[in-house]
């Protein structure tokens, strides 16, 4: 199976060859080197702008991202940020249902927390990794199981421009599944 890079500096590598088109690459199984951050996404979208149409928060992301600092944008609350698919079987008794959803979350020593009330300001220079799936049954967050998985380019992007079309939230505005 190929792999697309994603580098530090937004820069994609399709077997070690830098990517030209980018929207051939988008059902590509994407990894992340080493100290990529959400900032390293940030660059690839301003170098490859035709992406920015995929999802019509991204523009307003990538304003919002090119007003921020240079460097230091990161919150003491995460260790890093995360990717990951949460996999939820609902609807018992009656019709089951399975809904996948991918998630971007900040990491800390207690869990998983959203980003909503968090700023680009504080959030471009954290660590960005690809997660696990979660899956989890009727709502029993009890007994979840971690599975691996693999994330393509446009799972990425779709992910992370969902995440951040929930910033500016209020905190007395909390919606939960």
């Amino acid at each position: 199976m190929e792999e697309l890079t994603l580098a530090q500096d937004g820069t994609l590598k399709l077997n070690n060859t830098v990517v030209a088109d980018i929207l051939s690459t988008l059902s590509t199984r994407l990894v992340l080197e080493k100290d990529v951050t959400l900032r390293s996404f940030f660059s690839m979208f301003s170098a490859y702008p035709e992406v920015l149409r995929l999802n019509p928060f991204l523009q307003g992301a990538s304003d919002d991202a090119a007003t921020c600092t240079a460097s230091g944008c990161i919150t003491e609350e995460f260790s890093h940020l995360e990717l990951y698919r949460q996999l939820e079987m609902t609807g018992a008794p009656g019709t089951p249902e399975m809904n996948i959803h991918t998630l971007v979350r900040g990491i800390n020593n207690t869990g998983r927390h959203e980003l909503r009330f968090f700023r680009l300001n504080n959030l471009l220079d954290m660590p960005f990794s690809l997660g696990q799936m979660r899956h989890v049954i009727f709502g029993d967050r009890t007994s979840e199981l971690y599975c691996n998985t693999t994330f393509s380019l446009f799972e990425v992007i779709e992910g992370i421009a969902w995440e951040l079309s929930f910033q500016g939230g209020t905190h007395t505005c909390s919606l939960r599944r």
